[in-house]
């Protein structure tokens, strides 16, 4: 892990010229990140799902407002720095980008090259996998911030890809069509009730106080 260390200060080297040119959330390294832990948690139809060899041949989670969905709330999660000050005192979202791309090399030196800009992106499911299990068990998180952080990322994952999200109106505040996350879960959408609910259970249908 000495190489992974070495790497994580080489690495966010990079992250902090990227910085400089625009939202740390809206650097192409950092997006294609949280797009390959979104295609980890829920493959899909997508080009990153299909580079990490595991996909399906339906939306999955990486859909419209989805990545951008994950890494607002992992800016508001942890907005204080994550690494300190030899990896950048990086916070939030361009944080854990740095660290899957750090873990990323070391699973896999040759995902430094490959068709997305984080070399996270590049890894395949297996891959990825080795990484979130070493970011797991890595005794030098423990009682760390880092380490919940770190632990909620498949999770905050899950609930962006199932959310309404992909279907979310910002503007308007309401949902302008069928989530993605719902014809994944197979859910019919809200409605005012249904037939079998009405009236009282065993045929019962009145009672008195």
């Amino acid at each position: 892990m000495a190489t992974t260390m070495a790497a994580l200060v080489g690495t966010a080297g990079v992250f902090a010229r990227e910085s400089n040119a625009s939202p740390l959330s809206e650097t192409p390294a950092v997006r294609d990140t949280i797009n390959g832990v979104l295609a980890f948690v829920v493959p899909g139809n997508d080009p990153y799902s299909h580079q990490q060899g595991m996909w399906t041949d339906r939306p999955g989670g990486v859909t419209a407002g989805t990545a951008e969905s994950l890494e607002r709330t992992l800016d508001q999660a942890s907005p204080m720095p994550l690494l300190g000050p030899a990896a950048g005192n990086l916070p939030g979202a361009a944080a854990i980008a740095l660290l899957l791309n750090t873990f990323g090399v070391t699973a896999d030196p040759r995902a430094v090259s490959g068709p997305f800009a984080a070399p996270f992106a590049n890894l395949s499911h297996a891959a990825k996998a080795q990484v979130f299990e070493w970011l797991d068990t890595d005794p030098r998180f423990e009682g760390l911030v880092l380490k919940f952080v770190v632990n909620a990322i498949p999770t905050l994952a899950a609930f962006a890809a199932f959310s309404e999200v992909s279907a979310y109106d910002r503007t308007r505040r309401e949902i302008a069509g069928r989530p993605v996350g719902w014809e994944l879960s197979r859910y019919a959408g809200p409605s005012d009730g249904w037939d079998e609910f009405l009236g009282y259970y065993g045929g019962i249908d009145e009672v008195e106080g």
